[in-house]
């Protein structure tokens, strides 16, 4: 099973690569709607209170992010890699999900920072700026949390 994962996870960040950044808002929102969608789940899978603080605060976050670009928290549809990778950790049995979680949002995280980064340098609309703005250290955190828990799932 966590072959599966690591394969559906690789998919995962290759596909994210090849997503067009010129839409900074639709971009952002689907990346938080994986985050909140695969948290939400964690809330119930996982006894691992380390985790179920991160995964409450990723969705607080998302929330957040979403208010500040306009937009219902988690109502962004999910890309297909997203939704195949939130498929494999509903089957996950609860050993190896925390681990599966945890790599998710590391690869999620990731692809947000970059994503921000870039808006940050190119983008033009100066509210969705604001918003990248704000996220940066945000997502940096959570990087730090998410490497914490990596070494404990």
């Amino acid at each position: 099973m966590l072959a599966l994962g690591g394969v559906g996870l690789s998919t995962y960040t290759a596909q994210a690569r090849r997503l067009p950044q010129r839409d900074f808002r639709t971009a952002d929102l689907m990346g938080g709607s994986f985050a909140m969608q695969t948290s939400q789940l964690a809330l119930t899978r996982t006894g691992n209170p380390d985790i179920i603080n991160f995964a409450n605060a990723e969705i607080a976050e998302q929330v957040r992010v979403a208010s500040a670009l306009n937009a219902a928290p988690g109502s962004a549809p999910l890309r297909s890699d997203h939704a195949a990778l939130l498929q494999r950790l509903q089957a996950a049995p609860s050993g190896p999900f925390d681990r599966m979680y945890v790599q998710g949002q590391i690869r999620g995280h990731r692809e947000l920072l970059a994503l921000n980064n870039s808006y940050l340098r190119t983008g033009s609309n100066p509210g969705e700026q604001q918003v990248a703005q704000m996220s940066l250290p945000i997502i940096q955190r959570h990087l730090a949390i998410l490497s914490n828990l990596r070494e404990m799932a």
